[in-house]
């Protein structure tokens, strides 16, 4: 039978307790393929030998692989490998606990809105282990409610008074914007595709959805603000595609919706694209160094 190592002498945790391998494998794990000077100016400080070193380590235990992409003048790339993404996620694991336990952040703050208390109680007897759970029975009380505090808000969409639409416009409008799930038992339309929400969710749902609803949700605070947007228009045409069909992409609300995230993932490219220049200076600038490094 092959033992179990011990947790504290593990090859992982020699890996992420070093100074610069943990930073490398978050720079690639949030950058995607990198090149040496890449990873040179994601990691600021480092030296070119450092790195070489650290890269190679990281080769040998299967960690990152190295791609020759061009030989003259002579070019490589760096990616995780599946090992490596698995330590990618105990880093975002150990980020979480930081973030629960030591930054004094406390666990996430979750607004419940829905006029039917039944399912009040049993949304918040699902989470209240997980999260701190702040409830509404109206769209004022969930408005009056939803201020800095709260990290994510499930909102059903018929809410009296101000629906759950009505709800994150307004947030929307005064800077206040937490990640926001619109709640629905209505017939799903086109016309979601623009509906003010990070995410779309179908009553009735099950406690593994509204889970999995809210942990992706807290996921976002990482991401830029134009990422989010995308991510979030993403969501509501594969939302409304999943419960109407394809044929939902012949209809108005469909397609000017596509028009508007290619012309926002346009403006995204355009704004890295101006960039580029500066990036394959500085990338060549550390190629060369990387090149004396590896003759030396």
């Amino acid at each position: 039978m092959t033992q179990t190592p011990n947790p504290a002498q593990s090859i992982a945790s020699s890996i992420l307790g070093t100074k610069w391998k943990p930073r490398l494998i978050v720079a690639l794990a949030t950058e995607g393929r990198l090149g040496f000077g890449d990873c040179k100016r994601e990691l600021e400080d480092i030296s070119s030998k450092v790195l070489s070193d650290n890269l190679d380590d990281l080769r040998e235990r299967d960690v990152v692989s190295r791609d020759v992409v061009q030989e003259q003048p002579r070019r490589v790339e760096y990616e995780l490998t599946t090992a490596g993404r698995e330590l990618y996620a105990i880093l975002e694991t150990m980020a979480e606990w930081d973030a629960t336990y030591v930054t004094g952040d406390g666990v996430p703050t979750v607004l419940l809105a829905d006029d039917d208390p039944r399912l009040l109680e049993l949304y918040s007897l699902w989470l209240v282990a997980d999260y701190d759970v702040v409830t509404a029975a109206n769209g004022q009380e969930a408005l009056d409610l939803l201020d800095e505090s709260v990290d994510i808000a499930i909102l059903n969409r018929t809410l009296p008074g101000l629906s759950g639409d009505e709800v994150a416009t307004a947030a929307i409008t005064v800077n206040q914007q937490p990640a926001i799930a619109i709640l629905t038992s209505t017939q799903v339309s086109p016309t979601d595709v623009s509906l003010p929400a990070d995410r779309l969710l179908r009553k009735p749902i099950t406690k593994g959805e509204l889970l999995d609803a809210i942990a992706d949700l807290s996921r976002l605070a990482t991401d830029a603000p134009i990422a989010r947007e995308v991510r979030a228009r993403h969501h509501r045409l594969a939302f409304v595609e999943t419960h109407l069909g394809s044929a939902v992409k012949t209809t108005a609300p469909y397609r000017r919706a596509t028009e508007e995230l290619e012309r926002v993932e346009a403006e995204r490219t355009a704004a890295l694209e101006a960039r580029e220049p500066w990036r394959r200076l500085l990338e060549a600038e550390a190629n060369s160094e990387e090149t004396d490094t590896e003759s030396s």
